[in-house]
């Protein structure tokens, strides 16, 4: 296995995490299966039979904790990739490059077809790929702009989904940037993120803690219908009836990212504006109105915490839907209008 790609740790983690550590659950199941397999063979003494007994029924307690803790484990830390679409246009470059842990994820690009007006990374959601967002690419880039984007781990043709975090995706990222600029002559002076649903809240991460040759030629943050909260996010993907079971959720949540990020100190509330991160830069949301996925929580939380900010712009959009399968002339417009305005100001 290659080493974690070198050059850029502004947003993630790069510690390599440790493949497997034993929880205290474990080991008292074990424990009791232990003491329970000696019991088996005692004699039927009253007190053997009251420490069997109380045995027999803590281990299946314990098996409950168990079977829940690998639920959760299971449901916030390993995707369930779907291939999806390929990329319709023949102009899509593919870039090799060294991500986190040393593992090679494909990251793709389609430089503009007159001279470039910058670059824009665009970052897609979870659940999607890049070829699903290629329509949007496809329209930025005829405005003059160079397109780069992966796909994130576990998701259309990287298989990599065991011990899934949005810190690897990031890392991932600042990785592909860096091998990026190795296709250039002259490096762009302008860069732009897009972000679409859980790519917004990678694109916030990311624009908020800045690294490498792209720090100081970032312009803009655009997101469509962003995550702004992970949490939000886990208790949806966990439902609504485990509610009460929460501080649990989040103690497995947290010992499971210590595990895999050990030079992070990972918190709750870490993962969700504003402490994920806000920039220092105009940020563009554009919302669709009936979020069919996400609602308005993540929107309303959002604005909170932007609303002070003069030269951010938050829209909301009838026509739009939270897929990037579907797109509307509304949200194209927006777009085209703040690159034209941002390249002006730059």
């Amino acid at each position: 296995m290659k080493p974690a790609y070198p050059h850029s740790t502004g947003a993630a983690s790069y510690k390599v995490q440790e493949n497997w550590k034993i929880s205290t659950p474990w080991l008292v199941l074990w424990f009791l299966l232990m003491v329970e397999a000696i019991l088996f063979f005692q004699d039927s003494q009253i007190l053997v039979n009251v420490v069997f007994w109380t045995i027999a029924i803590f281990i299946p307690l314990q098996s409950l904790y168990v079977g829940f803790e690998s639920f959760v484990i299971d449901t916030v830390f390993r995707t369930k990739p779907k291939i999806g679409q390929d990329f319709q246009s023949d102009r899509w470059e593919m870039i090799e490059f060294t991500g986190w842990g040393g593992y090679e994820p494909m990251g793709y690009f389609i430089p503009a077809q007159n001279k470039s007006k910058g670059l824009i990374i665009y970052m897609h959601g979870y659940g999607s790929s890049s070829a699903n967002g290629e329509s949007r690419m496809m329209h930025i880039n005829e405005q003059g702009y160079d397109i780069g984007c992966i796909d994130m781990r576990g998701h259309g043709r990287c298989d990599l989904t065991k011990d899934w975090t949005l810190l690897k995706v990031i890392a991932d990222i600042e990785s592909f940037l860096d091998k990026l600029a190795e296709s250039y002559d002259e490096l762009p002076t302008k860069i732009h993120f897009y972000g679409h649903s859980a790519g917004g809240l990678v694109a916030l991460r990311l624009s908020s803690r800045r690294s490498g040759w792209w720090k100081n030629r970032l312009k803009s943050v655009m997101l469509e219908s962003p995550v702004a909260s992970f949490p939000m996010v886990i208790e949806f993907l966990i439902g609504p009836h485990l509610k009460l079971l929460k501080p649990l959720v989040r103690r497995i949540i947290r010992r499971e990212m210590e595990r895999i990020h050990p030079d992070l100190s990972v918190r709750w509330d870490d993962s969700r504006v504003p402490n994920i991160g806000l920039p220092n830069l105009p940020i563009i949301v554009l919302q669709a109105t009936n979020d069919e996925l996400l609602g308005r929580k993540h929107f309303d939380l959002l604005s909170k915490s932007l609303s002070s900010r003069t030269k951010n712009k938050l829209i909301l959009i009838d026509e739009l839907a939270h897929t990037s399968s579907k797109d509307c002339q509304r949200r194209r417009s927006l777009v085209k209008e703040w690159i034209g305005v941002e390249e002006n100001d730059c």
